[in-house]
């Protein structure tokens, strides 16, 4: 069995340098809990595409944003474009670690004969939206590394199953919302209940 420390080593290092994706079917997942022994599998080649909805806005957005080694800047604004934050009306480019994530996520859900968007429902924040939602200080959303996300269709057991199987940062759960947190800050994990605005210590 792969320590956990190596299983984040070579799971971070697989999302950064490549789309990657989980070969576990769905009924598959409850049998992995706390297990590292799932495959991945390099997709060296296939263009890196993001399927992304924005309820807020009404927004969607379907975009190859990497093919043939190089970044697809049309795509790449589209998806800077719908991780916006909404409230001050600002844009940043957003990390390819955390597109090369979404990416590998999907392809996982892919696999399982159905594609489906994340949704997506808080992206890039300025500070002062940051304080509006109450959230913690630093945050992994200033820089555009983070993002708060559900996939619909998807129950709330399966989307946190997928989400600890590609658990590289902080992994936030907020079951009262029916939403979770990913990261590419440190290694971390936090539940929190309670409404938005009410963050604690450890959120990024």
């Amino acid at each position: 069995m792969i320590p956990d420390r190596d299983r984040r080593r070579l799971l971070a290092s697989a999302v950064a340098g490549l789309g990657v994706a989980c070969a576990v079917p769905l009924r598959a997942w409850a049998d992995l809990a706390g297990r590292p022994s799932y495959a991945l599998r390099a997709s060296e080649g296939k263009p890196r595409e993001l399927w992304i909805t924005r309820p807020e806005a009404q927004e969607s957005a379907r975009a190859v944003y990497w093919d043939a080694g190089q970044l697809q800047i049309e795509g790449y604004r589209a998806i800077n474009r719908i991780y916006r934050d909404l409230y001050a009306g600002v844009e940043r480019p957003i990390a390819l670690g955390l597109l090369n994530l979404n990416c590998a996520m999907q392809r996982a859900i892919a696999q399982n004969g159905s594609a489906r968007p994340m949704v997506l429902l808080s992206g890039f924040r300025t500070r002062e939206t940051n304080r509006r939602v109450g959230g913690v200080e630093p945050s992994t959303h200033f820089a555009g590394e983070a993002d708060d996300y559900i996939y619909s269709g998807l129950s709330f057991h399966d989307n946190l199953r997928l989400a600890r199987l590609f658990h590289v940062g902080g992994l936030g759960v907020y079951p009262d919302r029916g939403s979770l947190h990913k990261d590419l800050g440190p290694w971390r994990f936090w539940v929190e209940y309670g409404r938005p605005g009410q963050a604690r210590a450890g959120a990024g």
